[in-house]
């Protein structure tokens, strides 16, 4: 019998979803109606840091996890406040809470896009490589190209 083992992307996701709603726990405990504009950063913080941890775990799928993530954390959120209110809420708070999810789901993609884009840069930088010693360099725009080529492969120059 074959044991199932989580998979990278599971993971990612898990460590997003755990500490989005460690994060919401925190921004749950004040009330809805006494918003002030440090709970409003909180609450758009929380799923773009919750996002950007499952995008940096898992890179590949970044926006998806991040989405996941974010809607979920987002539907925490939701419940743990909704727990809190009196049986007749003000039909404001209400549509707040609806428009939540939705609105932590874009956070918390776009809080994975943002990572994604900043580990593929940082890779980019890091990843250069010099030209191997069969290959021909242009010497017009530098660029290496392999060794039985005529032409270059970025500026169309002949090469020697």
């Amino acid at each position: 019998m074959a044991a199932t083992k989580l998979q990278h992307r599971e993971l990612s996701i898990l460590v997003g979803i755990l500490a989005g709603i460690l994060l919401a726990v925190f921004a749950s405990s004040t009330p809805i109606t006494n918003f002030s504009l440090v709970d409003l950063v909180i609450f758009l913080t929380i799923p773009s840091l919750a996002g950007a941890l499952a995008g940096f775990s898992d890179p590949e799928h970044s926006v998806g996890n991040g989405v996941l993530v974010g809607i979920v954390v987002g539907l925490a959120y939701v419940i743990m406040t909704a727990v809190r209110l009196t049986s007749l809420a003000p039909a404001n708070t209400v549509l707040f809470l609806i428009l939540s999810v939705p609105i932590w789901g874009f956070l918390g993609g776009a809080g994975a896009m943002f990572a994604h884009r900043a580990s593929t840069t940082s890779q980019r930088y890091v990843s250069t490589s010099p030209a191997s010693p069969a290959s021909k360099l242009c010497a017009t725009c530098s660029v290496s190209n392999p060794p039985d080529a005529l032409f270059c492969k970025n500026c169309g120059g002949k090469l020697p």
